[in-house]
């Protein structure tokens, strides 16, 4: 045994190398360095893909230009419906709302825009980035956030139309929970 040793020259390798062949430490080395950062870049990638779901988790109502009116936003199956419910542009007293529904929407990724169909001289237009507010919850007010651009487009009673066009941050509004079954009475069963 010990000639077989001396005369491949096994005995001054490392055991790593005369399994896989190598005839120096550097060569090993960098293949390991090669190995673990494409390992660390694939794991990488994955993460930042695998963020929340949003077409899901976004679907509630949020905040909208003026105190008391809201968007609603539903997403199912990939597809975006709602609503803006506002107050009527000519109601100084702001107790009748308008509620115009989407005529476009969609959600591409973290990106959510929509435009309502005309009513009472004027629709919407919305593009903004979803992300996550300050809200530890859903249940919390603010737990998703749509930073983005609105443009306000009015038509007067001659046809003339304006266009008004300004930043808006929609504000999700704290979402329902779902009862909990381990917390149910006597009564309620």
């Amino acid at each position: 045994m010990a000639r077989f040793y001396r005369d491949t020259g096994a005995a001054r390798k490392p055991i790593c190398s005369a399994i896989l062949g190598f005839n120096d430490m550097k060569n090993l080395l960098s293949i390991t360095v090669f190995l673990l950062a494409f390992i660390t870049a694939g794991l990488a990638q994955t993460s930042a893909t695998a963020g929340p779901e949003l077409s899901r988790d976004i679907t509630g109502l949020y905040s909208f230009v003026h105190e008391g009116e809201f968007v609603q936003i539903e997403v199912n199956e990939g597809k975006v419906t709602g609503l803006v419910s506002r107050f009527k542009n000519d109601d100084p007293e702001k107790t009748e709302f308008v509620d115009q529904s989407f005529e476009q929407a969609k959600l591409e990724g973290a990106t959510l825009s929509f435009r309502t169909r005309p009513a009472d001289g004027a629709w919407f237009e919305f593009s903004g980035t979803v992300e996550r507010g300050p809200a530890k919850t859903p249940a919390d007010e603010g737990y998703w956030k749509v930073k983005g651009t609105l443009i306000e487009h009015h038509t007067s009673a001659n046809g003339q139309g304006t266009e008004k066009k300004h930043e808006l941050t929609l504000s999700s509004f704290p979402a329902e929970r779902e009862p909990d079954p381990s917390r149910t009475t006597d009564k309620e069963k």
